[in-house]
Formats: C-alpha cells, sequence, structure tokens
C-alpha cells in the first residue's frame, strides 16, 4: 500500500471524511500516516468547500494507536517516528469543525487523540483503552490536563492507570463521547449530524469554535470579552441578515 492509500479521503455535502486506511493493522499510525493526516487537515482548512471533517477508520477497528515498531525505533528513525508524537497539535489547531466516528477498538493515542476533536460518536461495539503503563509509558497528547477535564479526575486515573478498556456506554457516560449509536448506523447518522453542521455559515463555525478553545484556559470576564468583541463583527454581518430573514420567511409561511 502506497502512502497515498493509507489515508482516504470523501467529499459530500461540504463534509470531508477521512478515513485512517491501514486495517489490516488496525489503522495504527505510522509517521507516514501522521504526514497524510497533517496535510490532509492543512487542505481542508483552506479549502472553501470544505465546512466540517469527518475522521473514521477502516476496517474493524477506529485506530489502535501508535504502530508497534515505533516503540523500538533508534537514531534517525527515532526522529522520524517523533512526527507520530504531533498529531494532537495539528488535531487541535483544525480551525473546522472536527468529528470523529469510532468503532472497534480505540486505544493509545486512538482515544487521547479524542479530547482535541469537537464532537466524538461511538458504535455500541466501541471500546477504549489507554495501556500507556502496561507497556512501562505514560500518556501522551495532554491527556494529563485533558482527561481530568473532560470525564473527571477519578474517572483518567481508572482509564490511565487501571489501563482496562472502556465500553462504549461507559465512555458516554464519562463524557467521553457525545453518543453512542448503532454500529450499521454509526456512519450514515454522523454524516447526517455533520451534513447539518456543515449547512451553518462557516465564519460562524470557525469562530464559535475558536470561542470554545479560548475559553477552556482564559477567565471568564476574558471569554466574555472575547465573545462581545465578535458579536460585534458578527451582528448585522451578510450570513446574520441572511439566516434571520430565512427565519421569518419559514415563520411566516408556517402561520400562512
Amino acid at each position: 500500500m502506497s502512502d497515498q492509500d493509507i489515508l482516504q479521503l470523501a467529499d459530500e455535502q461540504g463534509v470531508r471524511t477521512l478515513t485512517f486506511n491501514r486495517p489490516e493493522k488496525k489503522n495504527a499510525f505510522t509517521p507516514a500516516l501522521a504526514d497524510a493526516f497533517e496535510a490532509a487537515l492543512e487542505r481542508a482548512s483552506s479549502d472553501a468547500n470544505v465546512q466540517v471533517v469527518v475522521v473514521r477508520g477502516a476496517g474493524d477497528d477506529f485506530c489502535a494507536g501508535a504502530d508497534v515498531t515505533l516503540f523500538l525505533a533508534q537514531g534517525d528513525d527515532r526522529a522520524e517516528a517523533s512526527k507520530v508524537g504531533n498529531v494532537h497539535r495539528f488535531v487541535r489547531a483544525f480551525r473546522k469543525p472536527l468529528i470523529g466516528a469510532i468503532h472497534g477498538k480505540a486505544v493509545g493515542m486512538g482515544v487521547t487523540m479524542l479530547p482535541h476533536f469537537d464532537l466524538v460518536y461511538a458504535a455500541r461495539d466501541a471500546s477504549f483503552l489507554t495501556p500507556f503503563v502496561r507497556l512501562g509509558l505514560v500518556q501522551e497528547f495532554g491527556s494529563s490536563h485533558t482527561l481530568p477535564r473532560l470525564i473527571g479526575r477519578q474517572r483518567a486515573n481508572e482509564l490511565i492507570l487501571g489501563a482496562r478498556p472502556i465500553d462504549a456506554e461507559t465512555a458516554f457516560s464519562w463524557g467521553l463521547i457525545n453518543q453512542v449509536l448503532a454500529p450499521e448506523a454509526l456512519f450514515s447518522s454522523v454524516q447526517a449530524l455533520a451534513a447539518d453542521m456543515a449547512a451553518q455559515p462557516l465564519a460562524s463555525l470557525v469562530e464559535a469554535k475558536a470561542l470554545l478553545r479560548a475559553g477552556e484556559t482564559e477567565d471568564l470576564e476574558a471569554t466574555i470579552a472575547r465573545e462581545d468583541e465578535a458579536l460585534s463583527r458578527f451582528y448585522g454581518g451578510p450570513d446574520n441578515v441572511k439566516a434571520v430573514q430565512a427565519f421569518l420567511a419559514s415563520r411566516a409561511k408556517r402561520r400562512s
């Protein structure tokens, strides 16, 4: 399989779907896949026809983490392997909505990258495992920061220190994912949700995401000031006027 085949791309209704395509290796990450993923997000960021990106895995699993061969890398190979350690940085930097569709196994970085997504949906058959300590390692991708804030400190401890898998229903109850879906409906449901989001004004989507991300680390007053400044730019703008006119027309039609 060539490097060009390890990440598949499909466009529909303003949604670009990126599929990790190493099913024989459970979509484990190599430097080549990391490079392809980064390049694909950069292209999607600058493509005006792309409003939302969905990420999924080919075959039976979402992502088995880093390819085990990377743990044995030395010298120049170790420097090349370090590319995989930067996946969370370009995932987090992506400015448009990013949605994960998880089925089968999500392991290691297949889990720790998820808090950097904006929305995550999982099939009922999905499982989530962070086996770092069992491998003589520790967690990565800022998950010591993201997981306690997302799911709570005790649950993060259970996930990381316990190093045992949790199922999709548990992941949902903890707040790691947004919703559990039937396996046969996962991708069609996520595509429909993404298409609905993609129908919204892109500038508002991008700004709203940026505000949410900034609000994670700012104090309340700084967040309010940032929101007020953004609203002052959006009030009365073409997207705002168009949306309000469409709403008023729809309401008038329902009343007639």
